[in-house]
């Protein structure tokens, strides 16, 4: 029965990911250097997940979603745009996911750790992203040079950090309303 619970979670959570990523908020105005930047809140439910399930749950739904955006709505060269959302969702919520999931086993949420957790998260997607963005996502927008790199990357910087701590505050105030739901 948990097994199927799961199973329809991971589910329903992808679907429900996967129409937030449908919503896309231009915000390439607040980036000059980095037009093309759109916020989405996709990843909360994959954080959800991840906590409540670990890791490996957040990651399935993670990918799904960005698989069905690939097949569906894309217009980025060879997946560029939904490499960087798989890998700056990771990034995020392994921390919090790792902790809750491995270390704690407890599902409730306190102030302090999760400040903690989802401070080192947002430092880990700036960090993978200034990595992914620079070796793969700009190559495949035909961005060859150096300098033209670390324009674009100085500008996400600020757009990963935005984003990372929209997405945290979202979770953080989602998650003790959806545990007892999330959690059976």
């Amino acid at each position: 029965m948990k097994n199927t619970r799961i199973v329809t979670l991971i589910g329903i959570m992808t679907a429900l990911s996967f129409v937030l990523y449908l919503i896309e908020i231009p915000v390439g105005f607040l980036f000059p250097s980095a037009p093309f930047l759109q916020l989405d809140f996709s990843d909360v439910p994959a954080i959800l997940l991840s906590i409540a399930y670990g890791p490996i749950v957040g990651t399935v739904i993670n990918l799904f979603k960005n698989v069905l955006h690939f097949i569906f709505k894309s217009q980025t060269p060879a997946a560029s745009g939904e490499i960087a959302n798989f890998f700056a969702g990771l990034a995020l919520y392994l921390p919090i996911s790792v902790y809750y999931f491995y270390i704690v086993k407890n599902k409730k949420f306190k102030l302090v750790p999760n400040l903690i957790l989802f401070a080192v998260g947002i430092a880990m997607m700036v960090g993978v992203m200034v990595l992914i963005n620079f070796t793969i996502t700009l190559p495949l927008y035909g961005f060859t040079g150096d300098a033209e790199k670390w324009a674009f990357v100085s500008a996400i910087t600020p757009f990963n950090l935005m984003k990372g701590t929209l997405l945290s505050i979202i979770t953080m105030l989602l998650y003790p309303r959806l545990a007892k739901f999330l959690v059976k």
